[in-house]
């Protein structure tokens, strides 16, 4: 799957789709749909433990001890479990669950012919074996050559092949983080941009949600840019190209039509399992915590409109300039790169941490935790943004407008 070179349009349309930064993860997708319920009922009873930690200790310390118990519950029976069947049966479960069963509409045909070469990289895999220990008989008999310490220093690079997932994660560390502090509400962008809005004669709360939006559409375009550097350079060098980097057919990926059949069924039980865990998340916790329900969920202190003007724009941002952006940046360009080196459901789990812990307030980290493991297995099941930016839309529109009339 090397991107390089697209630019050369040599090959066919179909070779080309089949290049998709997220093919490794689509596709085998297809049915599966006991499996996802046993998966999401275990999501719902893990759920619970949080709910346990949260009467405890508070809402964030709670989120960061279960993330870390249940990773270190993987890692335990990972490293430790695989001499035991049932254990490495769910192992192998976890990660290829709702993405590895074939679909109705693929050829079985197609699937033979995809496993032909499984076969042969098997053999050559024993081949390799037996050329590997007659180079290391050879190799013991012969000194290795000298090589000083200033030749390493100086042959060292940064963009090596062996520093490839040291820079994966600075990508989706830092990235989110810069986003969020230049371009996500509160940060310097949208000042910056607000300011200018108040000069041309805007109220300050109409002010602050034009820079909000203005500043969320100019992220867009170095998202775009970060991306087609990525897809284009699958080791993500980071040189001068990585903000100039421009490649059209990343768009038409990201944003094409939903493929498979089942798009709409998949779409319409996400959105009723998203609704009916994050309404308990905030029932729950506004029970626990003793506080008015969906205050500041929004990021809003308090909501007065009084003219449709500030409601439209409001929700412009929240409903349409937020699930857009939110959803390339942690469903496009971290959920993809993470793909490139780990399975399908680490990669929604990290995306999804990392979209909680930029949600400050403790009932949007949770629900967004639960959110983005949501939308990261529709954008992986569909193979586009739209479902997820959909979902994500209807869950911050009703809020938004229920903190309108409610509070």
């Amino acid at each position: 799957m090397d991107f390089k070179g697209r630019r050369n349009r040599s090959s066919s349309d179909s070779e080309e789709t089949k290049k998709s930064p997220t093919d490794a993860l689509i596709r085998n997708a297809g049915g599966g749909d006991p499996e996802v319920i046993r998966f999401f009922l275990f999501l719902i009873f893990y759920l619970f433990v949080l709910l346990i930690l949260s009467n405890f200790f508070t809402p964030l310390i709670a989120f960061i001890l279960w993330i870390a118990v249940g990773f270190g519950i993987y890692k335990v029976a990972e490293n430790y479990g695989e001499e035991v069947p049932w254990i490495k049966q769910v192992l192998e479960e976890v990660q290829n669950i709702g993405f590895t069963s074939t679909s109705p509409d693929v050829d079985p045909e197609a699937v033979e012919s995809i496993d032909e070469p499984k076969e042969k990289k098997a053999e050559d895999l024993d081949n390799y074996a037996e050329k590997f220990d007659e180079w290391r008989l050879a190799k013991d008999a012969v000194s290795a050559p000298f090589v000083s310490v200033g030749n390493r220093i100086t042959n060292f690079s940064f963009n090596s092949d062996g520093l490839y997932k040291f820079r994966l994660w600075i990508l989706i560390l830092v990235v989110p983080f810069l986003w969020a502090l230049l371009f996500a509400g509160g940060g310097i962008l949208p000042i910056i941009f607000g300011i200018w809005y108040i000069i041309l004669g805007f109220s300050i709360g109409d002010a602050t949600i034009l820079g909000g939006i203005v500043a969320l559409f100019l992220s867009y375009f170095l998202l775009i840019r970060i991306y087609s550097h990525c897809t284009n350079k699958r080791k993500i060098p980071f040189d001068s190209e990585i903000m100039s980097d421009y490649d059209p057919y990343v768009v038409s990926h990201l944003f094409q039509n939903p493929k498979p059949a089942s798009t709409f069924s998949v779409t319409s039980k996400a959105l009723l399992l998203n609704f009916i865990v994050g309404w308990f998340i905030i029932i729950f916790l506004t029970v626990v915590q003793n506080e008015a329900p969906l205050e500041n969920t929004t990021g809003f202190q308090k909501i007065n409109i009084n003219e449709y003007f500030s409601l439209v724009m409001i929700l412009v941002l929240l409903s349409v300039a937020t699930p857009i952006i939110e959803e390339l940046l942690f469903r496009g360009l971290i959920l993809d790169s993470l793909s490139e080196s780990y399975g399908s459901w680490i990669s929604i789990f990290i995306s999804s941490v990392i979209f909680a812990v930029l949600h400050l307030n403790p009932l949007s980290i949770l629900n967004a935790f639960w959110g983005g493991m949501i939308y990261g297995y529709v954008r992986m099941r569909t193979n586009s943004l739209w479902p997820s930016i959909f979902l994500h839309s209807m869950w911050n529109g009703h809020i938004v407008l229920l903190q309108l009339f409610y509070l």
